[in-house]
């Protein structure tokens, strides 16, 4: 009886242990996010390209295990979401430190950004592809949540703060709550005239303005304007008579 007992909870021990181990781990990526980037969201990219370990493992994951290589890895939806954020915010690091590290811009060139976010190749689970694709394709057409507008990074001072954590299927409701509230109530993103009764918001409103009516349409909102997305996460409301200018998009590199 002895015998079975102590065969049984070895058994058990082991599925638990295989189970656990069928995760896909963004500790790599956290290690990094906390050692390099500071409270405002800038990356000592010359320290990590000189203690890059960490980061070297976590890419060679993203690079051979996705949700569409390893579903299995990925049960739902918000772990999905999850991997392919920190995966593009991690590709955006490997495309800084293969240039440099970039000194002044991801954004140079004839085109402004097409040499980084769509001729630099990167690789997803196996799969060539390159920034915008990833951005576009699966990021925005997959999950329809305009809130990864405020999580995503393109390595620019306009950009949303880069967090010092992953993000991770268990609170990433929260992260993304938390992300767009601090986006949208950051005078560096949101500037309210009350003189001409104009509110100056991010471009990234501009560029992706679609995304956010979309989502008021889908809420029930008839006659959606980018302001009743805003209002959703500001602290202070702005007046509905407002009109709405865009601000200028600094795209000098977010490093220490």
């Amino acid at each position: 009886m002895l015998n079975r007992l102590l065969l049984a909870a070895s058994l058990l021990f082991i599925t638990v242990n295989t189970q656990a181990e069928e995760t896909f781990s963004h500790d790599d990526w956290n290690s990094v996010l906390s050692e390099h980037v500071n409270e405002k969201g800038y990356v000592d990219y010359q320290g990590l390209k000189d203690n890059s370990a960490a980061f070297d493992r976590y890419i060679q994951r993203i690079e051979s295990t996705s949700p569409v290589s390893n579903p299995e890895l990925f049960p739902s939806k918000a772990e999905q979401l999850a991997y392919y954020m920190n995966a593009y915010n991690a590709q955006v690091f490997k495309g800084v430190l293969s240039r440099g590290p970039e000194q002044k811009s991801v954004w140079r060139g004839l085109i402004s950004g097409y040499n980084f976010f769509v001729k630099m190749k990167i690789t997803v689970g196996g799969q060539r592809t390159n920034l915008k694709k990833l951005e576009d394709d699966i990021i925005r057409a997959e999950f329809l949540d305009p809130r990864i507008h405020a999580a995503i990074n393109c390595a620019s001072i306009s950009c949303p703060r880069l967090p010092q954590e992953a993000f991770l299927a268990a609170n990433l409701e929260e992260q993304l709550d938390d992300a767009m509230r601090e986006f949208v109530n950051s005078d560096l993103h949101v500037q309210l005239d009350q003189t001409r009764r104009t509110a100056k918001v991010s471009k990234i409103f501009k560029w992706f303005k679609e995304d956010f009516i979309q989502h008021e349409k889908s809420n029930g909102n008839l006659q959606p304007t980018l302001l009743h997305y805003i209002n959703h996460y500001r602290d202070i409301k702005i007046p509905a008579d407002f009109k709405i200018e865009f601000l200028s998009y600094n795209k000098y590199i977010n490093k220490q």
